[in-house]
């Protein structure tokens, strides 16, 4: 596992820092004056370059092995700059792209959507990964609860990143949010059951995009 940013405040536990999940009126905090960008119009998060180009509601019906669905599904042309393979998502990692999008989500629309896939689509070929400098279509995946009213036009917001020389351990260096401020909290490892402060990354927001909603 590469190494993260992070302080902790007991020996007890290690933890990497994962993606934050502080939320402003349901959303993440903004972090200063994030630009604000039209539909489409490419955003430098350093890590990837991104446009983002719409949303829309889908359902999936009940079948025999799964419940019926509802899914907000954002958008995005996403190009990654280094020479690096990088994931759309996976695990708690910040440097994938589906968790450096946020939803701005308003609680009075009820229950946020819950993240739960980015997937790379290429023809019929679906995949979690961005080749070096290929632009490649991505569909980031919200699961909508029963009660959650989607609105007519959503509010993304994309972290900024930065690069971190690693030295003679690893030469490439790795990826992580930038860094607003950190913020800890207690957390218990499972596995020992040993308990640590954590720090957790607040990142630089460094675009808004208002995405209209098609059903």
């Amino acid at each position: 596992m590469r190494p993260r940013a992070r302080i902790v405040a007991s020996a007890t536990l290690v933890v990497v820092a994962g993606a934050c999940a502080l939320w402003l009126t349901g959303g993440l905090r903004a972090a200063g004056t994030p630009a604000t960008v039209r539909p489409g119009q490419e955003v430098d998060q350093r890590l990837f370059r991104t446009r983002l180009v719409g949303a829309h509601v889908t359902t999936f019906p009940k079948t025999r092995f799964t419940a019926a669905r509802r899914l907000l599904v954002i958008n995005a042309w996403v190009t990654n700059p280094t020479r690096e393979t990088v994931g759309t998502m996976s695990g708690t990692d910040d440097d994938v792209f589906a968790h450096g999008v946020f939803l701005r989500w308003d609680t009075r629309d009820g229950p946020r959507p819950r993240l739960t896939d980015a997937q790379a689509i290429a023809g019929n070929t679906l995949f979690r990964s961005l080749q070096p400098r290929l632009p490649t279509y991505v569909a980031v995946q919200y699961e909508l609860a029963a009660a959650t009213v989607v609105p007519d036009h959503i509010t993304v917001a994309l972290a900024g990143y930065r690069h971190t020389d690693a030295g003679i351990v690893d030469p490439r260096g790795y990826w992580s949010y930038q860094a607003r401020r950190y913020t800890t909290r207690l957390e218990r490892d499972p596995v020992t059951h040993r308990s640590g402060r954590v720090a957790q990354i607040i990142p630089v927001l460094v675009a808004d995009v208002t995405l209209p909603v098609r059903r």
